[in-house]
């Protein structure tokens, strides 16, 4: 495969997503990316946005295949975030974003061949595609060791971490523990702590029963 050959990546009018090779207004991608996509696209939508979301975590990628991992990137962020898993299980339940959150999708869909044909009905066949293709993989071993196939970095989402810091306002106890929670990976594939106080906060707020108990179930467990 030659370094300059370009691609562009497509959906069709039956809503499936097909990268190919493009003469105009495509973009490069370098030989083993490129590879590994196109296997993966090949097998369907749903593995490419497996690839693409949960393998392809800290991997430059051009405009139009950032935008299809971020959405992609969101199914594993909520297998890790998701109340009724635990490290045997071989099956999650994952529920596609809201009406308005794939409402919003489809408003800043990139600029793409074929993004006339992309509506909310599509994005939530697309995720249902996404989770099928999880699923096979999960049912290999479990949840937690798909995850771990996928990037190891996705094992340290969704759980409470206790750190030992300095506590220099008393100095009758100079150290104590702070509490955080990791939401989600980095463009980096570094997992993201947000303190877990101001995480309750937003989950009570939000009236969210779920994700209080998906916050609250590392603390049981541990």
């Amino acid at each position: 495969m030659a370094d300059s050959e370009t691609f562009a990546l497509s959906l069709t009018p039956h809503g499936r997503l097909v990268l190919h090779p493009a003469v105009d207004d495509g973009f490069g991608l370098e030989p083993a990316l490129a590879s590994r996509l196109l296997v993966a696209f090949d097998a369907g939508s749903g593995r490419g946005l497996l690839q693409l979301g949960a393998r392809e975590v800290d991997t430059p990628l051009p405009g139009v295949l950032t935008a299809w991992r971020d959405f992609a990137g969101r199914y594993p962020t909520a297998v890790c975030t998701a109340p009724d898993l635990d490290d045997t299980a071989t099956a999650v339940t994952v529920p596609p974003p809201s009406e308005a959150d794939l409402a919003t999708l489809v408003l800043s869909a990139p600029v793409m061949p074929g993004a006339e044909y992309l509506t909310v009905d599509v994005l939530r066949d697309l995720w249902t595609e996404l989770d099928a293709a999880f699923r096979v993989l999960a049912a290999r071993s479990s949840v937690q060791g798909a995850l771990a196939a996928l990037d190891p970095a996705w094992n340290r989402v969704g759980r409470v971490h206790f750190h030992l810091a300095e506590n220099r306002k008393d100095p009758d106890a100079p150290f104590a523990f702070m509490a955080t929670y990791t939401t989600r990976l980095s463009a980096h594939a570094q997992a993201q702590h947000v303190p877990l106080g101001r995480a309750l906060r937003e989950f009570a707020g939000a009236a969210n029963r779920a994700g209080l108990v998906a916050l609250l179930s590392p603390v049981q467990r541990a």
